[in-house]
């Protein structure tokens, strides 16, 4: 989105972009998204091509404006399940609140859902604003925990939340019956 200042009042626009799985070409302007979010960066590593997991970019303009990622742990931490779960996600600090992280969400849980029932996600107790994406996209809280494969919350001052989201419970208004969302997704 951006703004259009017209006799003194701002009024917001649409942002027209494309979600696809990263190439090693989006590496410089992923971590440009990164370092300007103040996060660590990404590595060739980080966006190689796996079969368990999807790396995705939001493009818009030719430019990239957020990234994501999925992770598979295949073995359960504790109580918390062995699955397929939403990875961090990190938008341009100009992009924020304007349906990028959203939709980057959505395309990750579609991919999950190519391979698996369930997608999980964990949060600081204290992110509000993922929590609040994530709740409204279908996920609900199961568990906390201090400690998640090797991850903690202000280094153990607070806790992580585990949510999950079922397909059979994803929100209808934003899966169609033929599983698409209107996004360019990858399959």
């Amino acid at each position: 989105m951006g703004t259009s200042k017209r006799g003194g009042s701002a009024r917001q626009y649409a942002v027209f972009m494309q979600i696809r799985e990263t190439t090693m070409d989006d590496l410089g302007q992923v971590n440009a998204v990164f370092e300007a979010s103040d996060r660590a960066r990404w590595t060739k590593e980080t966006i190689r091509p796996r079969d368990d997991r999807v790396v995705l970019v939001a493009v818009t303009a030719g430019e990239v404006v957020g990234a994501a990622k999925t992770h598979f742990h295949p073995d359960p931490d504790g109580s918390a399940p062995a699955g397929h779960y939403l990875g961090g996600v990190v938008v341009a600090p100009e992009f924020r609140r304007r349906g990028v992280g959203s939709a980057l969400t959505r395309a990750r849980m579609e991919w999950i859902w190519s391979q698996a029932s369930s997608a999980y996600y964990f949060a600081n107790e204290h992110n509000t604003a993922s929590v609040r994406m994530h709740e409204a996209l279908g996920f609900r809280p199961v568990a906390r925990f201090a400690e998640f494969h090797g991850v903690t919350a202000d280094e153990g001052r607070s806790e992580l939340i585990l949510f999950v989201a079922t397909l059979q419970g994803f929100p209808q208004q934003i899966v169609n019956r033929n599983g698409s969302s209107g996004e360019d997704l990858p399959r």
